[in-house]
């Protein structure tokens, strides 16, 4: 039996209270990553974009009606990663409020190197999301 994730193991709170009509930006390259992890947020009272690469995100981002309070950002993703997308959404001051954490299925010491490499607020585990954290409670 696959032990149970452990809270410490991941950064595993948003940083954002559910409702008061915060927008998240799910960026994920897997179509059925995104809804998923859209949907549990949908339930949750945050109102939810996603975006399948960073060009997309790129083009919600810059349009102050639909710029997200949050960006859950995959790291590996075609054409533009997650790590570059993070570094545009950082370096620029027109996002200051924006905040980026990097949801990804990297082992967690790279994830902790790309965050403090990158600029990004934080990490999650897809596993602490997805699989893993899902299939331990089934047993």
């Amino acid at each position: 039996m696959p032990e149970k994730p452990k809270p410490e193991d991941c950064m595993t709170t948003l940083p954002l209270d559910p409702g008061q009509g915060k927008r998240i930006l799910v960026v994920d390259d897997s179509e059925v990553t995104g809804l998923l992890i859209a949907s549990d947020l949908e339930e949750k009272g945050f109102e939810v974009q996603i975006a399948e690469s960073a060009e997309i995100a790129t083009r919600l981002v810059t349009k102050k009606e639909s710029r997200p309070d949050l960006i859950l950002l995959d790291i590996n993703m075609p054409n533009i990663d997650g790590a570059q997308f993070c570094r545009f959404i950082k370096g620029n001051s027109m996002f200051a409020k924006v905040k980026v954490v990097f949801c990804s299925g990297m082992e967690e010491q790279s994830l902790k190197e790309m965050v403090a490499e990158c600029g990004a607020d934080g990490y999650l585990c897809k596993n602490q999301i997805m699989g893993d954290g899902v299939t331990s409670f089934l047993d």
